[in-house]
């Protein structure tokens, strides 16, 4: 029986494909992330662990600062679907890389060396991939049901998170840090067939390439396009403001050094600090029920703002006080509150955005990603001279107070609606 409203988009035997993709390689995500930060907490010398914890997210930001607009004009010029198996296979090798450095090094200075650079590389792929892959979703389903499908894609990712979190302390304690990073790249494969069993190819576009040379300057300005276009629409440019400001002061503190709280501060052993973060993923998932039951809301930019404030506000309660409950109610609301900002901005945006420049713009928005991996060095600088627990409180009454004064003078970001899915 075909299905309506909300689940109408997995009608499509395409989306199902590209959406199990993608759910699978969301679910192995934190895997990845957590595995890297133990390891570096574990063998980093004592007076700098912190600060090379922090590196790992800032060789993130910086991968994804480097490619990201590069893979927005690629999104907009190639074929998307080639292009996502194209970065898929390079994922694999870059994985099977860092587990590698992993197994054969214990740290010091030539083993971080490379466990940065491929750090940094495999980011700037995955920077590649995300614009491309919010770009092709209206491809493949039009634009009427691309916010059912955009709020689908979160759905997906977040069924098996918590789970997913709740087993990465168990499998890093069973298989070590190198065959847990290994036990990653099956998302990678999963990935790759589910993209070459989609039927889907590419429409002819205008500004897709027929075996045109696409060098340095014709990459520069598709870039210039796309930036001038985003600065000319107050709504995209204050909605992409508003997540860089959030994300840029709130997600070093709760995401990229959220395991080194829960684990130092808080005091959970390694084994069990997947059962605490997990919440972050419980509230991801009720947000991103909630967003698809909400696919045909109109009034995209309210939720926005509500997403936020709630991000901001859980922040507050999560580093309020140093328990256990603390951590798992401030999760619940960070994952909440960062998922139902980023389903609705990136609708709101993909709904806004034409065609030909809808990769470029997509990459500008996820720019707010890699500017908050690349503030984790600072924090993690101010916080190894004024310690976690006087740093992290302090951040999140300034992220509050940004989100706020954004809100409440850019009235047409929360004012800003979309077109209604029949």
């Amino acid at each position: 029986m075909p299905m309506s409203g909300a689940l109408a988009p997995l009608n499509t035997r395409d989306f199902r494909y590209l959406l199990a993709g993608f759910a699978i390689g969301q679910m192995l995500m934190p895997l990845q992330f957590i595995t890297q930060i133990l390891w570096v907490q574990h063998f980093a010398p004592r007076d700098i662990w912190l600060i090379l914890v922090a590196l790992i997210a800032t060789s993130r930001g910086l991968g994804a600062l480097s490619f990201g607009l590069y893979g927005g004009a690629l999104a907009d010029r190639y074929d998307r679907r080639k292009l996502l198996i194209i970065i898929q296979a390079l994922q694999v090798a870059g994985t099977i890389g860092i587990a590698a450095m992993m197994y054969f090094s214990s740290g010091g200075l030539g083993g971080f060396v490379v466990f940065f650079l491929l750090t940094f590389i495999t980011a700037g792929l995955q920077s590649i991939d995300g614009p491309t892959r919010l770009a092709i979703v209206p491809d493949v389903l039009g634009p009427a049901l691309a916010p059912a499908g955009i709020s689908l894609n979160q759905v997906a990712g977040q069924v098996a998170m918590p789970v997913a979190m709740m087993f990465t302390g168990l499998i890093i304690d069973a298989l070590g840090f190198s065959g847990a990073y290994l036990f990653s790249v099956c998302g990678h494969l999963l990935a790759i067939v589910c993209m070459l069993l989609m039927a889907y190819r590419a429409k002819p576009v205008a500004a897709r390439l027929d075996g045109k040379r696409y060098g340095f300057r014709e990459i520069a300005t598709d870039v210039a396009v796309g930036l001038r276009y985003a600065r000319n629409q107050p709504v995209i440019l204050w909605v992409i403001l508003l997540l860089v400001m959030m994300m840029g002061l709130g997600y070093p503190a709760t995401a990229s050094l959220g395991p080194t709280w829960v684990t130092t501060v808080v005091g959970v052993p390694i084994a069990d600090m997947g059962f605490i973060v997990m919440f972050w993923g419980f509230g991801s998932f009720a947000a991103a029920l909630a967003m698809a039951k909400l696919a045909s809301y109109p009034r995209r930019g309210a939720l926005v703002v509500g997403g936020a404030v709630l991000f901001s506000v859980s922040f507050v309660v999560f580093v309020f006080d140093h328990t256990v409950w603390h951590a798992i109610i401030g999760n619940i609301g960070l994952g909440a509150g960062m998922t139902t900002t980023m389903v609705a901005a990136t609708i709101l945006i993909q709904q806004l955005a034409p065609d030909d420049i809808r990769g470029r713009l997509m990459s500008i928005f996820q720019l707010n990603m890699a500017f908050a991996q690349l503030m984790t060095m600072p924090v993690a600088m101010l916080a190894q001279w004024l310690s976690l627990p006087v740093l992290f409180p302090i951040l999140s009454f300034a992220t509050l107070g940004i989100v706020l004064i954004i809100i409440l003078t850019q009235k047409q970001v929360w004012r800003a609606t979309t077109a209604t899915t029949p």
